[in-house]
């Protein structure tokens, strides 16, 4: 299945970051999630909106933001609230997340009690239908939070190649418009450098680059060979 990627944005279009902090947003994770449903239909409906915040990582668990759920149409809807910032994590970490609330959407269909009082302790009833929908539990419980860490593979990433490259679609496009929307319209310079980050190296490595290069393809780190990623806001 082919999906269609967020359009690039003019430069001087007015209300750019909030479009794509919006619409195209929330039009992204519903698509990805509209795939899930294909290939699991137990997982229910999804109602998106965006949220603010640093962009914490989006690995950690979604039902604890919101953790809402409502029937619309007769169908149960479970509620995510995505922050555009969230987005810098990478396509692969925003699918896996999605996979995780997907799982505790399919425990709610099937009245299994997943998790503990407030919504922390994972037990293994989440971690086996976290499982059926190809992420893989953790071989133990952890303290607090218990089968919470469900991976995506590399192999069952390459399955969900076409959604990922969807959602690092949004990615840039959420990045362009924030590059124009804090350009200084008194500077004559096109192409102003922003901050990338090495997340995994310790400490994070940092470069300038420019958005025409960042888009010409992904830039590896030569130390760990992870994808830089857009620095997060000062502050």
């Amino acid at each position: 299945m082919t999906f269609p990627h967020p359009a690039p944005v003019g430069p001087n279009e007015p209300g750019t970051a909030a479009l794509v902090h919006g619409a195209v947003i929330i039009s992204t994770v519903e698509t990805a999630w509209q795939e899930i449903r294909r290939r699991h239909p137990d997982v229910p409906h999804l109602a998106v909106t965006t949220a603010g915040g640093d962009g914490a990582d989006p690995t950690r668990c979604a039902t604890l933001r919101t953790g809402r759920e409502f029937t619309r149409d007769g169908a149960l809807t479970m509620e995510l609230q995505f922050s555009p910032t969230a987005l810098r994590h990478g396509g692969r970490a925003n699918l896996q997340a999605l996979l995780h609330h997907a799982a505790h959407g399919v425990a709610r269909r099937r009245g299994v009690k997943e998790v503990s009082s407030g919504y922390r302790w994972h037990n293994k009833h989440f971690a086996r239908i976290a499982r059926d929908l190809g992420l893989t539990p953790p071989r133990r419980a952890t303290p607090v939070v218990g089968m919470t860490d469900c991976r995506l593979s590399n192999a069952e990433a390459a399955r969900w190649d076409e959604v990922i490259a969807l959602l690092d679609a949004a990615a840039g496009a959420q990045l362009e418009a924030l590059v124009q929307s804090t350009a200084t319209p008194r500077s004559p310079r096109s192409g102003s450098r922003f901050a990338i980050v090495c997340a995994e190296c310790s400490p994070p490595r940092r470069l300038q680059i420019t958005p025409f290069t960042f888009y010409q393809g992904p830039l590896l780190c030569g130390v760990c060979l992870t994808k830089f990623r857009p620095a997060p806001p000062a502050g």
